[in-house]
């Protein structure tokens, strides 16, 4: 089972005793697996990768590649029970970290929460009012659609929405302006959701 390492405490390899100051799946020195004391890690920790929102993809998924054919059950086929249940255990946290990360709307969550900024909590209403009419609209467009070609079309439009959001926060994450992020946050989880119901149709 995982376990929370305290802040600044070392990790030391079960089998060769080595220690690290952060943790690592698997020992730097003999290749053993670690155990879960993952601690404060972060998911850009654990992956390897420079924490910032703006994040190069292709970067993370090779990181997560890597990382990924280290801890594959075959590799560890005839290892002691303990170290397979490990590696499943890490192989569920990894999993975890690259889905926020690759995710502009858990990542953005994810940035703000790591910054001590609460955001999409249920206490917080969302005041942007323009913004759910205007997907309330492209729902209503999209519940009246009757071909594939207008789906691709919302499609493409929403997907540019996205990135124009995206872009906005690489910005204002830059300049720590949380005020400013929040709300370009909420908008980004009307348009995933929106997302999802475009990805979901199917012709009448």
């Amino acid at each position: 089972a995982a376990s929370e390492a305290g802040d600044g405490a070392a990790r030391v390899c079960h089998s060769c005793g080595a220690t690290s100051p952060s943790f690592a799946f698997l020992c730097g020195q003999c290749g053993a697996v670690m155990e879960a004391d993952y601690g404060a890690a972060t998911h850009f920790e654990l992956l390897g990768v420079a924490p910032r929102y703006a994040l190069d993809l292709s970067e993370l998924d090779a990181a997560y590649k890597e990382l990924q054919k280290k801890l594959h059950p075959d590799r560890h086929a005839q290892a002691p029970e303990r170290d397979r249940e490990l590696v499943e255990t890490h192989a569920a946290r990894l999993n975890e970290a690259v889905a926020t990360l690759r995710s502009p709307l858990l990542r953005a969550r994810y940035w703000m929460q790591l910054n001590g900024v609460r955001v999409l909590e249920e206490d917080q209403r969302m005041a942007d009012e323009a913004a759910m009419f205007e997907v309330m609209e492209v729902s209503e467009t999209l519940e009246e659609a009757k071909t594939q070609a207008e789906v691709d079309g919302l499609r493409r439009d929403n997907d540019q929405r996205i990135a124009g959001i995206e872009a906005q926060l690489h910005d204002v994450f830059a300049r720590e302006d949380w005020e400013a992020a929040r709300p370009l946050v909420e908008r980004l989880q009307l348009l995933a959701r929106l997302a999802q119901r475009i990805n979901e149709w199917s012709p009448p």
